[in-house]
């Protein structure tokens, strides 16, 4: 229904308006990218708009409605409600999805848009999920005035991607254990293909008690090295069997546009 077209089209409609709320706030001394969050609140309203605008090319009944308790955009030729969202990365990197919980409970299921946006409005994700339900979110938290957070391992198998994409946090992670693995034998097999060439020499040269004492030695060199091969690989299992059995934990590439 929504196509990577539409997307882009609503995204450079936006970034077109964004520029002109940064030249009116300017003019009045004020920064517009001082707090995203507001900044966001401010360009929920024409992520609606211009999304609806662009949707009546297809469904020409496509309509947005800012008011209390009605959907953001409609389209009753198709029995059809898409809630628009749009987020930008909090401090910590993370960039959570949320509903208002009792909306989506008394709807069974709802179409969403969630936009995220970089704090200079240039770089986007675009991520359109069909039919999420009430079972693709938590339970909203004491204090969160009824907004809930999406369980994004269960609601991004509801997701297409339409402009940036998607990284999976536990496959890096694991292609990085498994790369460190490698890294660990192959320098456990360097120091010690050392220490034994070390050690052939003195084998081959007359026994003294000096001579057997650095032996000794040697071999000790490579029993600490074993044993602190075999520690550091534990902690990469360790780490290993955590991502692995962990749900999938996502961040965002956003793409710019031009």
């Amino acid at each position: 229904m929504i196509d990577f077209k539409t997307a882009r089209t609503v995204l450079s409609e936006m970034r077109e308006f964004h520029a002109t709320q940064e030249e009116a706030h300017k003019r009045f001394g004020m920064d517009f990218l001082e707090n995203l969050g507001r900044r966001n609140i401010i360009m929920s309203q024409a992520q609606e708009y211009f999304l609806a605008h662009a949707l009546r090319d297809k469904y020409p009944d496509a309509f947005c409605d800012g008011r209390p308790g009605q959907p953001d955009i409609s389209i009753p030729s198709m029995a059809k409600e898409i809630e628009c969202k749009l987020t930008s990365a909090c401090r910590d990197g993370s960039i959570n999805f949320q509903t208002d919980y009792e909306t989506l409970r008394k709807k069974k299921s709802l179409d969403y848009i969630y936009i995220v946006a970089d704090k200079n409005f240039e770089k986007f994700s675009f991520l359109y999920f069909e039919n999420l339900t009430i079972d693709d979110f938590r339970k909203p938290s004491p204090g969160a005035r009824g907004k809930s957070q999406m369980i994004k391992h269960v609601g991004m198998k509801k997701c297409r991607f339409l402009v940036g994409s998607p990284v999976v946090k536990n496959d890096v992670e694991i292609e990085k254990l498994l790369h460190k693995k490698k890294d660990i034998s192959a320098l456990f097999n360097s120091k010690v293909r050392e220490i034994y060439k070390r050690y052939q020499d003195l084998c081959e040269k007359k026994e003294t008690p000096a001579r057997l004492k650095r032996k000794h030695m040697l071999l000790n060199m490579i029993k600490r090295e074993w044993q602190r091969a075999v520690s550091k690989n534990s902690k990469c299992d360790e780490k290993l069997n955590y991502w692995i059995a962990s749900p999938e934990k996502y961040s965002f590439i956003l793409d710019k546009i031009s």
